[in-house]
C-alpha cells in the first residue's frame, strides 16, 4: 500500500502468498483490524473488498506528515510497519511519445506489437537525495461491452435498439442450449465505455549521478498500439523514501531482470512490515507514503505510420468479435469496475 496526497480512495491490500514450482497465488486476508497512525493519531481502516482496507473517503496524505501501518489478524497476530514520511515530488515538466513499430508486447502468435514509447522530463531538486517511482493508467475506448459463451445477452425495460432513456434491468448472458459450447456472441456498447490498463512493471530511479540536474527522456511506459484510436495515459510520478526505493529496486531486479517470484531469489524481498511477536517471519511488501505529480497525456497517435492493428477486442480476447445476426441487435451496458468505466476520464479530448 502507498498513501498519497491525491484525492480518492487510500488503502492497503493484505494477502497470504504461496509459491509453487511454476506459479504464485495470493489469498486475501479478511477480517483484520487495520489502522494507520498519522503523526501519532490512530485512524481505523475499513474492509471495502476481500483483503482491501481503506481510510475514510475524505482522507488525503500531506507532505511532511509521518505514517505507520498497524494491523491485527483474526488470530490476534499483530504486525506493524516502520514510520514513513511523505516527501515532496517535483512536477513533470514535459511528456512526449515516440512511435516504436517493434514494441515489446507480443500476441500468442509471436508477432510484434507496435508501441507508443512515452518519456518524461523533470527537474530534480538540488541538495538532497531523491528517489522516484512511476506508475501509469491507460484509458482506451472499448467498442464491445459483453461476450456470451453458449448464450445470449439480455436486457429488459427499454428498447435495445435505442440509447438508454431511463433505468434498465440487465439480465446478462442467458444460456442457449441450441448454441455450441464454443460459440461466442459479442455485443457492442450502448453508451461510452473505456477499458483501463494499469502498469505492471516496477520503474524506479535514484538521482545518485544527477542530483539537482534536469532529467530528460525518462521512459515511463511502452503502450501497445492495438488500435489507432487516440487514448489517454495518466502518468504518476511518486517520491519514495530511501527504504521504499531499495525495496522496489530489489523487487524489480529479482522479478523483472532475473525471472519471476516463483524462482528462488538471491535474497529475501523483505519489506518494512514485521510481525511484532515473531521477528523471523518474512513479510513481503512495503507500506509507504508518497507525494504524486500527475500528467494526463493525450496519445493522439498521429505519429503511428505503419504496423498491423488488430483492435483492442482482439488484444483482449485473441479473436475477432462475433455479433449475432439472428434476433434483435442488442447492445450491452458498460458496467464499471476497476478495469472499466462508463465515465469519460478527465483529460479525454
Amino acid at each position: 500500500g502507498i498513501i498519497t496526497d491525491l484525492p480518492g480512495p487510500q488503502g492497503v491490500t493484505l494477502s497470504r502468498s504461496r509459491t509453487t514450482t511454476d506459479s504464485l497465488s495470493n489469498t486475501p486476508i479478511r477480517g483484520a483490524a487495520v489502522q494507520v497512525v498519522v503523526n501519532g493519531t490512530v485512524i481505523n481502516m475499513a474492509e471495502t473488498d476481500a483483503g482491501r482496507y481503506e481510510l475514510p473517503a475524505a482522507f488525503r496524505g500531506k507532505v511532511g506528515d509521518s505514517y505507520q501501518l498497524r494491523f491485527q489478524l483474526p488470530n490476534s497476530t499483530a504486525y506493524e510497519s516502520s514510520v514513513e514520511t511523505m516527501l515532496a515530488v517535483p512536477p513533470i515538466q514535459r511528456a512526449y511519445d515516440v512511435y516504436n513499430p517493434n514494441g515489446p508486447a507480443q500476441f500468442a502468435d509471436g508477432l510484434p506489437t507496435p508501441s507508443s514509447d512515452v518519456y518524461v522530463d523533470f527537474q530534480d531538486p538540488a541538495g538532497a537525495r531523491n528517489f522516484y517511482f512511476w506508475r501509469t493508467r491507460l484509458y482506451e475506448r472499448q467498442a464491445y461491452c459483453a461476450s456470451c459463451q453458449q448464450g445470449r445477452y439480455v436486457i429488459e425495460d427499454t428498447d435495445p435498439n435505442l440509447p438508454a432513456a431511463g433505468p434498465i434491468k440487465v439480465i446478462g448472458c442467458v444460456p442457449d442450449p441450441k448454441l455450441g459450447i464454443y460459440n461466442f456472441f459479442d455485443y457492442p456498447c450502448r453508451d461510452e465505455c473505456y477499458d483501463i490498463f494499469y502498469s505492471k512493471q516496477v520503474n524506479t530511479f535514484a538521482d545518485v549521478y544527477g542530483n539537482g540536474q534536469l532529467q530528460t527522456g525518462r521512459l515511463v511506459a511502452q503502450v501497445p498500439v492495438y488500435q489507432r484510436d487516440p487514448a489517454l495515459l495518466v502518468i504518476e510520478q511518486l517520491s519514495l523514501s530511501a527504504g521504499a526505493y531499495r525495496y522496489y529496486k530489489l523487487f524489480a531486479d529479482q522479478t523483472q531482470n532475473t525471472g519471476t517470484l516463483a524462482d528462488t531469489p538471491p535474497a529475501p524481498t523483505s519489506g518494512n512490515v514485521h510481525n511484532t511477536g515473531n521477528a523471523n517471519e518474512n513479510v513481503v511488501g512495503y507500506f509507504s507514503a508518497a507525494s504524486v505529480a500527475v500528467n494526463r497525456y493525450w496519445l493522439d497517435r498521429l505519429n503511428v505510420t505503419s504496423g498491423t492493428f488488430r483492435g483492442l477486442f482482439y488484444a483482449e480476447n485473441l479473436r475477432k468479435p462475433n455479433i449475432p445476426t439472428d434476433g434483435p441487435r442488442t447492445s450491452a451496458v458498460c458496467i464499471p469496475s476497476r478495469t472499466r468505466t462508463n465515465i469519460q476520464p478527465e483529460g479525454w479530448h
